[in-house]
């Protein structure tokens, strides 16, 4: 699979909203909102992580 930067990029948002949306429910309490957390902020990390990957790629091949 090729990884483009649109895809990384909504990867990367769909990580962000579910950290905003497990920070909602931790103000209201509801349980798992943890594990919410740590889902989101893991893709995030690793959407991140694949995005400054597949730009070192780019760079290198320019050389």
């Amino acid at each position: 699979m090729k990884l483009s930067y649109r895809l990384l990029i909504t990867l990367l948002l769909i990580g962000v909203a579910l950290v905003l949306m497990a920070a909602l429910f931790k103000t209201q309490h509801y349980p798992g909102s943890d594990w919410l957390i740590l889902l989101g902020l893991a893709i995030q990390f690793i959407a991140g992580v694949l995005v400054v990957w597949k730009f070192a790629n780019r760079l290198d091949k320019r050389e």
